[in-house]
């Protein structure tokens, strides 16, 4: 299953949340599944770390058309990932193929960006796993989900404050 981590890029973080996004990552590295995101810092990079140094396969889809402009122009890293994809398309262009081609979707906090990535995936009928208790727009995706919603997709979310539950609960999601 090749899984999507959004959320918060831009600091203050919570170092509670960057060890729950660590522990999604390796989740998602041990259950051996994909790690998708966007070449990003913060919650999303925090997951991308746990995954690669615990030998899983991470993908930054990068809104940058080359490294020189991922690392000057969006300052963002060039480590804890084994593959980049450099999409040329900007911020938030670049969330479309984040989403569109990942199986799944996990949410960690987020603003602006978090939630358009959100609604791409709502709207894709993605599963969707909510990392509860991460703040930011997390505190209102059950409100946006029942506001927004059409038969059943409100039912493809899942909301787990324990990474291994979020994971293990988004995949027999996905199975479904």
């Amino acid at each position: 299953m090749k899984i999507a981590v959004c959320g918060a890029s831009l600091p203050p973080f919570d170092k509670s949340v960057l060890k729950k996004s660590y522990e999604i990552g390796r989740e998602i590295a041990v259950n051996k599944h994909v790690l998708r995101f966007g070449g990003c810092r913060g919650y999303p990079y925090e997951a991308a770390k746990g995954a690669f140094e615990n030998n899983g396969k991470v993908k930054a889809i990068s809104p940058a058309k080359s490294k020189e402009e991922h690392i000057r122009k969006y300052k963002f890293p060039q480590d804890n990932f084994t593959e980049i994809e450099y999409t040329g398309l900007g911020i938030p262009a670049r969330n479309l193929p984040i989403i569109a081609d990942s199986d799944a979707v996990i949410i960690i906090s987020g603003q602006i960006g978090t939630l358009n990535e959100f609604t791409i995936a709502f709207h894709q009928k993605k599963p969707i796993g909510v990392l509860e208790g991460s703040g930011g727009i997390t505190k209102l995706i059950k409100e946006i989900a029942e506001v927004c919603s059409k038969v059943g997709e409100k039912d493809r979310i899942v909301y787990e404050k324990e990474p291994s539950a979020l994971v293990k609960n988004l995949k027999d999601l996905n199975n479904q």
